[in-house]
């Protein structure tokens, strides 16, 4: 076999064996079994990717008006997304959208106080404690001085909340006490977390606005997420008269309808700074960005 196989190969088989006669010699047949090819294996070929969308002027507006956006500024957007016809519906609003919202992230690392100032309810205390924390993760002292003392339980939920900070928290009842405080001697960022105001009611922005004056603050407008497209609107106006630049959007988790913060920023030229999506203190306010915004 080892000599049939040396001649014909691994697959050569004996076929027959033949005696001669009389103790002749031995007729041996072998034979190679042909095999049949092997079936040639089929590739699938993997799906093409999947194109995104085309696209969609009509679904473009169906999505504005879903946000509740005031036709002028729906209108201005599809006008612009318009231009970006060869990319689908989100990349072309989030062009449109870097076109004509502004965005000035918050300097942490700046000589002047940040005032955080909007109606009451709209997170001012809690994002005051994440930029607190912010600050103190960018190795920075802060302290944070409320201006909001007088209402029930306020002082023990701002203490609550910077505790874990290490950052101390001041009260002040009034614009010049404010100024006081900030006159001493601190060697890092202070924080202002003033009471909620009506932003209709004069008393309130007077009361505001010699707060900003008198301490040289930067004025931070909070919005919560979900408020109505066409007050938000007003408001930002309001805001921005008193030297207001940037605005922070908050409680984006527990709102579906953002036409308010598409509309306050591009109706006033309030930039948006910044973002909060949880309600949870070790959960920062988010910078936004043109790449990165809530809308």
């Amino acid at each position: 076999m080892d000599r049939v196989r040396a001649e014909l190969g691994e697959d050569a088989v004996i076929v027959t064996v033949d005696q001669g006669p009389k103790g002749g010699p031995v007729r041996v047949t072998a034979a190679v079994e042909l095999r049949a090819p092997a079936p040639p294996v089929e590739v699938t070929p993997p799906p093409p990717a999947r194109a995104p969308s085309p696209f969609d002027a009509a679904q473009l507006a169906a999505v504005l008006r879903y946000h509740t956006t005031p036709t002028p500024v729906a209108t201005r957007l599809q006008t612009i997304a318009a231009g970006y016809s060869d990319d689908a519906n989100d990349e072309a609003l989030s062009r449109a959208l870097a076109e004509v919202v502004p965005f000035l992230p918050l300097d942490l690392h700046s000589d002047r106080p940040i005032l955080l100032a909007g109606l009451p309810g709209q997170g001012k205390t809690l994002t005051a404690a994440r930029l607190a924390a912010s600050a103190r993760v960018q190795g920075r002292n802060c302290r944070v001085i409320t201006l909001d003392s007088m209402a029930a339980g306020a002082m023990e939920q701002l203490r609550g909340f910077c505790a874990p900070l290490e950052t101390s928290v001041l009260a002040a009842d009034s614009p010049g006490a404010l100024e006081l405080l900030c006159r001493q001697a601190f060697d890092g960022q202070t924080i202002i977390d003033t009471a909620g105001l009506n932003p209709y009611a004069l008393g309130d922005l007077e009361t505001l606005a010699h707060a900003i004056k008198r301490v040289r603050a930067e004025p931070v407008w909070v919005l919560a997420a979900g408020a109505d497209a066409l007050e938000a609107a007003e408001m930002a106006d309001i805001f921005a008269s008193l030297g207001t630049r940037s605005m922070v959007a908050t409680r984006l988790d527990a709102a579906r309808r953002l036409g308010a913060l598409l509309t306050a920023p591009i109706k006033s030229r309030i930039a948006l700074a910044g973002f909060s999506a949880s309600p949870f203190l070790s959960d920062p306010v988010e910078p936004a960005t043109r790449s990165r915004s809530p809308a």
